[in-house]
This record gives structure tokens, C-alpha cells and sequence, in this order.
């Protein structure tokens, strides 16, 4: 188990929001020198934190997928693309089967998770029919 303290969480965050970054735009965006960016990452990856840049975060925040069925009439591609832009959504998908979009947030916690569903909610009134979430447990 790594151990993950609040300047790794700051890279990670911006990793999550810029996966491809230069270490220099990391390092500015973070407040600290290249070289501590570079070392950083370097033990995030060796340690298994980091694998192919998709972030995997051991030990904080969790994911989740959050199935959306949407009402008669509901532009899908709109709120999609709205969802889509929120900080913490990875991204939006429309899919087949009883829900009509699943969006793969990454959160903090359980209540950061209830508030990124009450976003939504109030978001889009009228819209969303009904919401179904399930948490990440493993990435493979």
C-alpha cells in the first residue's frame, strides 16, 4: 500500500484532469519544481498508483457508475455533454438497457458521491426518470 499525501493528491487531481500534461505545467499547476513532479510520478507509477495513466487511487476517493434513465422527450446528447463537464466525471455514455446514459465519476467520498446525484438531479428537473449507482471495488 502506497502512501498518498496531499501533494501526490494534487498531481493526481491534475493528472485526472490533463493526463498528458508536461511535468512543468504539473509542477506550476501544483506549486512545486519539475524535479519533485518528475519524482513524484515516478513513485506514484512504481508503486502501482498510477498504471498506463489511468489514475488508480489507492486508499482515496472511490469510483462509481451512475446509470441514468432519462424521460420522454429528454435531449440525451445534451445533458450528456452537460454531465460531462463536471469535475469528476471521467465521462458519459450512451448505452443500451434500462438506463439510457452511465456517467463513471470519481469522487471523494460517499457524500461527495450523494452530491455529484443531488447535481444532477437538480440539473436536469423533469428530465432524469430514475438513477442507479454501483462502486468501483477493482480495477483490473
Amino acid at each position: 500500500m502506497s502512501n498518498v499525501d496531499s501533494l501526490d493528491r494534487a498531481i493526481l487531481s491534475f493528472l485526472r484532469e490533463s493526463a498528458r500534461a508536461p511535468y512543468v505545467e504539473i509542477a506550476k499547476g501544483v506549486g512545486v519544481t519539475e524535479r519533485t513532479v518528475r519524482t513524484r510520478i515516478k513513485r506514484l507509477e512504481d508503486e502501482g498508483v498510477i498504471r498506463g495513466y489511468t489514475v488508480r487511487e489507492s486508499g482515496i476517493g472511490l469510483t462509481a457508475l451512475i446509470r441514468l434513465k432519462v424521460g420522454p422527450g429528454t435531449e440525451i446528447g445534451s445533458l450528456a455533454g452537460e454531465f460531462s463537464g463536471w469535475t469528476g466525471v471521467e465521462c458519459v455514455y450512451e448505452i443500451s438497457g434500462d438506463a439510457d446514459l452511465v456517467a463513471v465519476v470519481h469522487v471523494d467520498d460517499t457524500v461527495a458521491l450523494r452530491d455529484m446525484l443531488d447535481r444532477m438531479w437538480l440539473a436536469a428537473p423533469g428530465d432524469i426518470s430514475s438513477t442507479q449507482t454501483e462502486l468501483v471495488l477493482e480495477q483490473y
